[in-house]
């Protein structure tokens, strides 16, 4: 590691979005577009073709049946490829799901509106949600997410209806989401219900006894659906959320643009910040990279530059800030339903919150903004009407678009932020990601899995390695497992248990040490010697010290893709994991606010003149410009320690 790259991070989620938003396809086996052309059992389009939306389910069952209302002859269902369930129709196309034999009554599971779901093709399927055929089926957008609401009540019902179905062949346990096909025949078994189900018999309860001849739904409780349902809901929010600095605004720049102007603001009003001629006239412009977790909590960081881009007395590309103004780093506590799951709009009372320091008052807050086609919350008109294929004469929902506000001291900054979703999630197999939950008993399970990081740090840094104390958990999500008496270069954990979850998202442990969110997992992958799971991780916490700031696995421009092969753990042998990338090489840490301090002293070290008009670097500034990279490997907790032993048995 003696070669730094400055990475292209900037312009990363817009060549991704450019391409429609991906997922890790091409190495965690998460490709359902492959060898899928035309009319098909499953699609009524070429998925390549750009008038064609892919979906996937949510929920992966396959054997849905489905309609295409630009289709009059062909009849679909649902069909399990590779890492998913999917259907495609024509895009604006109504999609009209139902259960039904070849002579049977119907059950009915809603006609969906596309266009509700994504004006605009993606590269990866389309996110079909079981809460979008129960709002299909109701005709309303829930409140809350209590069984009370009609709407819920009926998702509830879906929900049980698909765990059923799974339970009853061995698909799935019960609260276990796993891939489940209902076939040809046990559709053609509805010939044995009295009647037709549409949304009263869902709504009211009926369906469990009309139902009955079919599949038995009284073993899932309604408890265990609602909790099944928040699963659901928290799984389509996973994924890494990129919010880029702003490239090609300028003074030229109009609200017509329909190119993305990334995270940009003044201390004025934001229609006067390309104006040169407001007195005392600052910029601010922002960058982030953020995780959500299959709990629901998004976290990360990101940092921001502030200054005047004002040369020769007209405003210029503000991306000038990046070298002429040193960065402030900017973190996201652990946030949990910042998105409202419904209207997926960002919720007014919980807004996505970034903070520098202590003092609240300096936190940066995402105010508004509406995620569109599942992926982006654009901040400018024009990049808006882009996304979502608005005439010139369309008016613009201005509460869609992602805004920001800030005050720090009597300099009120306030701007706009586009906001890209990439990389997705996919289930979790039950044949590599083997909980007690999913196992018979008396079989051998392995999550939550203890286990210890090592951090490498590239040669001009000159620090010795740190370890790092995790457990991947029964959710597929990543926690801290730190020690009492750690120090700043042994962190490693004793595998202790949750005690409580706190209101800032962080853990209690056992020993009433806090333990921290730093990651989640994408998808599994199975082939003969290699059984793998697919990981991501943001460090950031002051706890963390030198390692503060390392990311890895996020798959993204100039950050690789990483996975944990566990094969040999589930072939018996105790410590049998390792970590690499993709391509199976050791996997590259990366520390994106070192980077961009590097950059400023980089260009504060080579100025010729007029040194005196820039903040000069501190020491300590240098050093941890110093940790931009290394290299990260892992290893077995200690199995000396009986909470720690890996390969565990269900009683």
């Amino acid at each position: 590691m003696n070669k730094r790259i400055v990475l292209p991070f900037a312009l990363s989620a817009f060549a991704i979005l450019l391409n429609g938003c991906g997922g890790e396809s091409a190495k965690i086996n998460e490709d359902p577009t492959k060898g899928t052309k035309g009319v098909t059992s499953n699609t009524s389009c070429d998925v390549t073709a750009t008038n064609c939306l892919q979906f996937a389910m949510d929920y992966p069952i396959a054997g849905l049946n489905f309609d295409c209302s630009s289709d009059n002859v062909h009849h679909f269902a649902t069909k399990f490829e590779s890492n998913a369930v999917t259907g495609a129709c024509k895009l604006g196309d109504t999609v009209t799901f139902y259960l039904q034999g070849e002579e049977s009554p119907k059950i009915s599971l809603g006609a969906v509106k596309l266009d509700d779901i994504s004006k605009l093709k993606m590269q990866t399927p389309s996110r079909m949600r079981v809460i979008d055929l129960a709002m299909a089926l109701t005709g309303k957008t829930p409140t809350t997410l209590d069984e009370t609401d009609e709407t819920i009540g009926v998702a509830m019902a879906l929900v049980r209806i698909f765990q059923s179905l799974g339970a009853e062949q061995g698909s799935n346990v019960i609260g276990d989401i796993q891939p489940t096909e209902i076939t040809q025949e046990k559709k053609n078994q509805l010939a044995g219900i009295a009647s037709s189900i549409g949304v009263n018999e869902l709504s009211s309860g009926q369906y469990v006894e009309l139902i009955k001849p079919w599949v038995d739904v009284s073993p899932v409780s309604n408890e265990q659906a609602l909790e099944t349902l928040t699963t659901l809901l928290n799984f389509s929010n996973t994924g890494v959320w990129v919010a880029n600095r702003t490239v090609f605004k300028s003074g030229d720049s109009t609200k017509n643009t329909l190119l993305p102007e990334g995270f940009f603001g003044c201390n004025t009003d934001y229609s006067k910040c390309l104006d040169a001629k407001v007195n005392n006239l600052l910029h601010a412009i922002g960058e982030a990279l953020l995780l959500t977790d299959r709990q629901g909590y998004i976290f990360g960081y990101g940092h921001q530059w502030r200054g005047s881009a004002i040369k020769d007395g007209n405003v210029i590309a503000p991306t000038i800030l990046t070298t002429t103004t040193k960065s402030v780093k900017m973190q996201v506590n652990p946030q949990y339903s910042w998105l409202n799951p419904f209207t997926q709009a960002i919720e007014v009372d919980r807004p996505l919150s970034f903070n520098f320091n202590s003092n609240a008052s300096d936190d940066l807050i995402v105010k508004q903004g509406k995620l569109m086609n599942g992926t982006t919350i654009a901040g400018t008109e024009g990049f808006y009407r882009g996304l979502v294929n608005l005439k010139d004469s369309d008016k613009v929902d201005s509460s869609h678009l992602g805004q920001w506000q800030q005050a720090l001291g009597n300099q009120p900054f306030r701007g706009t932020v586009d906001i890209i979703k990439v990389n997705p999630t996919s289930f979790l197999s039950k044949d590599i990601f083997k909980t007690e939950l999913n196992v018979a008993s008396g079989q051998r399970y392995v999550f939550p899995l203890y286990a210890t990081l090592t951090f490498r740090f590239d040669e001009v840094a000159k620090l010795p390695p740190v370890d790092l104390g995790i457990v991947i958990d029964e959710h597929g999500d990543i926690r801290t497992d730190i020690r009492k008496d750690a120090t700043a270069t042994d962190m490693s954990g004793r595998c202790a248990t949750v005690k409580s979850v706190n209101a800032n998202g962080t853990y209690t442990d056992e020993y009433d040490e806090t333990q921290y969110r730093i990651g989640t997992t994408g998808a599994t992958q199975f082939s003969t010697n290699d059984k793998s799971v697919s990981v991501r991780m943001i460090l950031s916490h002051p706890k963390f010290e030198t390692i503060d700031g390392a990311l890895f696995g996020l798959n993204i421009d100039g950050i690789g893709g990483a996975k944990m092969n566990i094969h040999n753990l589930l072939d018996g042998q105790p410590a049998g994991i390792n970590l690499t990338n993709f391509s199976n090489n050791t996997v590259v840490w990366n520390n994106i606010h070192a980077i961009a301090l590097d950059s400023y002293i980089r260009f504060y070290d080579g100025l010729k003149t007029d040194k005196d008009k820039y903040v000069a670097p501190t020491a300590e500034e240098r050093e941890l410009a110093k940790r931009w990279a290394g290299t990260v490997t892992i290893k077995i907790a200690d199995q000396n320690i009986p909470a720690c032993t890996s390969i565990k048995t269900k009683s």
